[in-house]
C-alpha cells in the first residue's frame, strides 16, 4: 500500500465548475514520486483546466488536493506559494521572453526569488542550459534566432531554474520532428533519474505516451477514467479507450507491444 508521502500529487474527489458547466467530476489522480505520466484525453476533455488546478492557479469546485504531502486547499497564500516553487512548468510553446536572451530567461525566475547570490548567477544559469542538452553557445541567444527544438529546450531550463520537485510539461514535443521528439523523451528520462524528478506531461504525442512515459492517467466522462501503461489502457473496452489506443494512429505501437 502506498503511504501519502510517497505521493506528489493525491487529488481526490475533485471538481471543476464554470457556472452550470460541468468539467470535472468526482476525479482521482495520484502521482507517485519519481514518475512519468502522461496526461490525456480528448479534446474538451478539461486537461488544461486540470492542470491549473494541480498548479494552484486556479481553486477546484470541491474535492481534495495534496501535493508533496499537504494539503494545498487549506494552505495560506505564503504556503501556497513556497509549493509553487517546488513545480517547474514548461508550457506550450514555450512561451519564453522574446526580448531576452536564453541566458536571462533562466535567470529571470532566480533574480525574481532572490535566493542565490548574484554573482553566482550566471554559472547557475549555464548548469541549467547545460542540463537542457543546449550548447553554452545558445545562452547569448535570442527566441527567435533558435530552432523549435532548441526553444523547447531552452524553456525546460528555465523550467529546472528553482530546482523543482516535480516538473509540469505542457505538450513538451509538439511541433518537433520523430527524431527531435524522441531525443527529448529521453533527455527527460535521464533528468528523472538524475534530479530524481517527477513529471506530469500533458501531451498528444503517441511516441511519447507509448515509449516516453511510465504510466498513463486518461481523461473521459469528466474524470480520469483510467490509469495504467499504454499497453495496459490498449486492453480496456472502454470505447474512449479502445478509440484512442487501438486505433489506426495507434496500431504501429500496439502491434510493437503485442509481438514481444
Amino acid at each position: 500500500m502506498r503511504m501519502p508521502s510517497d505521493l506528489v500529487i493525491d487529488a481526490q474527489g475533485l471538481g471543476n465548475r464554470f457556472g452550470d458547466v460541468v468539467v470535472h467530476e468526482n476525479l482521482n489522480l495520484a502521482l507517485p514520486r519519481g514518475t512519468i505520466m502522461a496526461l490525456v484525453g480528448g479534446s474538451g476533455t478539461g486537461k488544461t483546466v486540470l492542470v491549473r488546478s494541480l498548479l494552484l492557479l486556479r481553486a477546484p469546485s470541491s474535492g481534495t488536493l495534496r501535493l508533496f504531502g499537504e494539503d494545498a486547499l487549506a494552505a495560506s497564500d505564503a504556503q501556497r506559494q513556497a509549493l509553487r516553487q517546488r513545480i517547474g512548468v514548461l508550457f506550450q510553446g514555450g512561451a519564453l521572453f522574446t526580448g531576452l536572451t536564453v541566458l536571462e530567461n533562466v535567470l529571470l525566475p532566480l533574480r525574481e526569488q532572490g535566493l542565490v547570490d548574484k554573482r553566482l548567477l550566471p554559472d547557475l544559469g549555464m548548469l541549467k542550459i547545460g542540463l537542457a542538452g543546449l550548447p553554452a553557445d545558445a545562452a547569448h541567444k535570442y527566441p527567435a534566432e533558435l530552432s523549435g527544438g532548441m526553444v523547447k529546450r531552452a524553456a525546460l531550463a528555465r523550467a529546472l531554474a528553482l530546482d523543482p520537485e516535480l516538473l509540469v510539461l505542457d505538450e513538451p514535443t509538439s511541433g518537433l520532428d520523430p527524431i527531435g521528439g524522441a531525443a527529448f523523451d529521453q533527455l527527460i528520462r535521464e533528468l528523472r533519474d538524475l534530479l530524481g524528478l517527477t513529471i506530469l506531461q500533458v501531451t498528444h504525442d503517441l511516441d511519447s505516451i507509448w515509449h516516453g512515459s511510465d504510466t498513463v492517467a486518461f481523461l473521459a466522462r469528466k474524470t480520469v477514467l483510467a490509469v495504467g501503461t499504454a499497453a495496459e489502457l490498449a486492453q480496456r473496452d472502454e470505447p474512449e479507450l479502445v478509440a484512442y489506443f487501438r486505433g489506426s494512429r495507434s496500431a504501429a505501437y500496439l502491434h510493437e507491444v503485442t509481438a514481444r
